[in-house]
């Protein structure tokens, strides 16, 4: 199913004294690609910008966009419409009414992304257009912030090379210990794999530092409850098993742990 506002590729649609509060420009650092995947993935809303969307479920999607409610009783709504091949328009509605639109563009400048925004607020009074506009670039840059902090981590981890040993040497496992006891964090790679060494409850383990779902970072998870969660979707795997707890029919699963051995002292990873 399209859009459901009619002729949603055009500006105002609904016929609304709509006012521009407000432009924002931005190079980001990320190529053209990751940016339209980043536009098309509603699923990051309530996770990466937890702060700002507390609440996103999907009620349509498609090559034409997404349509998620914004609250637990389906009164509120965004729907974003993909106009053309360079640009979008992201509309939110409260009980059916629309209260904003907010168009933009993307245009690739070699490896990074020049990104062009434009506000259009309903019935807004000239005496607060300042306020609201400095308001609304506010938290974009905040938002596009965060973005783009997710499209480079992503696009890295495409292009990175790893290493294919299926053993490596870890160092000493009194100075890990140490290392690990001070804050340090400790990551290898086996097998074109990323994983982190931690301790718990006394126990040396290593688990994937990658999420499988779109390459998240795990490495920073909190494992104190005996599983991970992915800050950039909210995808959840048990520490052990691997499986993936949440979404529950996601088909995906953490790479294998390998075994942790001593050997002289040291503690050597194999898979």
């Amino acid at each position: 199913m399209p859009s459901s506002q009619i002729n949603a590729k055009v500006l105002n649609p609904n016929s609304l004294n709509l006012v521009q509060v407000a432009v924002y420009d931005r190079l980001i650092d990320a190529p053209l690609n990751r940016a339209w995947e980043n536009v098309l993935d509603w699923a990051h809303l309530p996770y990466l910008h937890e702060t700002t969307f507390d609440y996103a479920e999907l009620q349509d999607a498609g090559d034409w966009g997404w349509r998620t409610w914004s609250n637990a009783s389906h009164t509120d709504h965004i729907e974003l419409t993909v106009a053309d091949t360079d640009s979008y328009v992201a509309r939110s509605y409260q009980s059916g009414q629309q209260v904003s639109e907010i168009w933009t563009t993307l245009t690739a400048q070699g490896d990074q992304t020049k990104v062009h925004v434009e506000f259009h607020f309903p019935d807004v009074d000239t005496e607060i257009v300042d306020r609201m506009g400095a308001a609304i670039l506010s938290l974009y840059t905040k938002l596009w912030d965060e973005d783009e902090q997710m499209m480079r981590q992503r696009h890295t981890r495409l292009l990175e090379k790893r290493a294919k040993d299926s053993e490596a040497n870890l160092g000493s496992e009194s100075d890990l210990r140490q290392h690990l006891k001070n804050g340090g964090k400790l990551l290898f790679q086996l097998q074109r794999r990323e994983y982190q060494l931690r301790e718990v409850d006394g126990t040396l383990i290593a688990h994937s530092s990658i999420c499988p779902h779109r390459l998240g970072p795990l490495a920073d998870a909190d494992i104190s409850i005996g599983k991970l969660r992915c800050p950039w979707h909210g995808y959840e795997f048990d520490l052990e098993s691997g499986k993936c707890i949440s979404p529950k029919d996601a088909d995906c699963h953490l790479a294998p742990a390998p075994d942790l051995c001593r050997v002289s002292g040291d503690i050597i990873a194999r898979l």
